[in-house]
């Protein structure tokens, strides 16, 4: 028996309301809007901070950028659960909230040192240099070495 299963057509998975697929967007829309919802209504300005990382089980778990966060959340847990019981989940247990100090950290460049050594300060190192301990006397040195060469 060679039995070939046809795959199913993309506009048929992406228009199905059962199956995988269906299943993962309607999760995915849920956290989403429980997220919009922790960000807007319940902590203001946090989604920096702050999100909803999963909703499994009745267990809804937060993730936060540091333990400072993680006690704010703590406190007004509580709270929380009501309102989100009462507005979007009537089902929800408990709220699990998970430290990811990953959230915090900004993915911008580090920016170039403005400072520049001008030529008098330059003179003034090598002048110092002459009078200084020998491990100073290099280092300033090599300060004054910086100056010279960025011209």
């Amino acid at each position: 028996m060679n039995q070939r299963h046809t795959p199913d057509s993309i506009h048929h998975l992406m228009t199905s309301k059962s199956g995988k697929l269906a299943k993962i967007q309607q999760k995915s829309s849920q956290l989403q809007l429980i997220n919009h919802f922790l960000t807007n209504n319940l902590l203001p300005g946090c989604d920096d901070y702050c999100r909803v990382a999963n909703l499994r089980q009745g267990i809804l778990v937060i993730e936060v950028a540091s333990g400072a966060w993680a006690t704010r959340l703590q406190q007004l847990r509580i709270e929380f659960m009501a309102q989100i019981r009462q507005q979007i989940i009537p089902t929800l247990l408990s709220i699990e909230i998970k430290v990811n100090p990953a959230l915090f950290v900004k993915a911008e460049p580090p920016k170039p040192n403005p400072r520049k050594i001008s030529q008098q300060t330059a003179e003034h190192l090598e002048t110092l240099a002459e009078q200084a301990p020998a491990a100073l006397a290099a280092t300033l040195l090599r300060l004054a070495k910086l100056a010279r060469r960025k011209e």
